[in-house]
């Protein structure tokens, strides 16, 4: 496998040939290095916008690069989809050994035996890799737990709080939640500045009667709406709509019933109807089976007497064959007997 790469503004062209085949221990450690040092190397520029965002394929890139000055002669592709196989590999066997310590069982028992002393028919048997070194399994243990470590320190020493913001914006609401949901919303909607509730009249002029009657009510119930909800007064035509709904909520009962009881004998009478056709189903079945086997009796009773007239023929032809040859050994007896001497 060959790949050809050109430098930026510089004419000179450099081919790769890639290693094929399995991977050594010496390039699996190179690999693991190089992963650690490309996670050491995002985590310092995780606060770069640019550094964030670099895609998939440049950083597999300068894993490839990492490994090549150190004598890994892979590609990405290939250094990508060894890590993918060793993490996969390594994290079965960690689970392995994570519910082996929780039972606490013997090392010398069959079922909770290390994976490390287990041979490797046992552990293909129990669905775990064959081949992990323990020397693989501790550096990638190190790089997994190193960088689980590392993202937590840097998701905590941040310091961006993403809720501070929003609960900073938000108005104080702490008089708000300890009344009613109506008054809540009294609170929360604008007061009409076309209705002025607090003008006192002129004070040269006394109001005159009815004028006071009809200011009196916008002025006293003011402070009213905004401490408690009004009372509300049931009509006439709605205490009859209530009667009138309890009525057809009784009728409704019954009529619910009447359908609970229509509904029981549909399906009584469905399930004895899908009984018999079961029934019927078995019993045809039933005979099917028995002509079948009446059938096969029949064809055996057929197919022996064939042999047996066979049989018969052959004896017959047998006998027969005999007969002619007694008779021809009589013949040339007889004739030379009959010959002169």
């Amino acid at each position: 496998m060959k790949l050809v790469m050109a430098d930026q503004g510089v004419d000179n062209i450099v081919t790769r040939e890639y290693r094929k085949g399995n991977w050594t221990v010496n390039e699996t450690m190179v690999l693991i290095e190089a992963k650690k040092m490309d996670d050491e190397r995002r985590m310092k520029r995780s606060g770069d916008i640019e550094g964030r965002g670099k895609p998939t394929e440049l950083r597999w890139k300068w894993v490839e690069d990492y490994c090549w000055r150190k004598g890994c002669l892979r590609s990405q592709n290939q250094c990508n989809d060894k890590w993918d196989n060793l993490m996969r590999d390594y994290k079965k066997v960690r689970e392995y050994q994570r519910r082996i310590a929780e039972r606490g069982e013997g090392t010398h028992s069959n079922e909770g035996s290390s994976y490390w002393e287990m041979e490797k028919n046992e552990r293909k048997v129990k669905n775990l890799p064959s081949n992990m070194l323990r020397l693989i399994y501790e550096r990638l243990e190190e790089v997994v737990e190193k960088k689980g470590d590392q993202t937590a320190v840097a998701a905590g020493g941040s310091g961006l709080i993403p809720n501070i913001p929003y609960v900073m914006d938000r108005p104080i609401t702490s008089v708000e939640t300890s009344l009613p949901p109506l008054l809540q919303h009294q609170l929360l909607a604008p007061i009409p500045a076309a209705i002025p509730l607090t003008l006192p009249a002129p004070p040269q002029l006394p109001p005159p009667p009815i004028a006071a009657a009809a200011a009196a009510p916008l002025v006293q119930p003011s402070p009213l709406s905004y401490a408690q909800p009004l009372p509300t007064v049931d009509s006439p035509a709605k205490r009859r709509k209530r009667g009138t709904g309890n009525g057809e909520g009784s009728s409704g009962g019954t009529t619910s019933a009447n359908n609970s009881n229509e509904v029981g004998t549909a399906i009584s009478k469905s399930a004895s109807i899908i009984a018999e056709a079961i029934q019927a189903s078995e019993e045809r079945e039933e005979r099917r089976h028995k002509d079948l086997v009446s059938l096969h009796e029949r064809r055996l009773k057929m197919e022996e007497s064939k042999t047996e007239m066979d049989k018969r023929g052959l004896d017959g032809l047998v006998d027969a064959i005999n007969k002619l040859a007694n008779s021809i050994l009589a013949l040339i007896t007889h004739k030379k007997q009959s010959a002169p001497k």
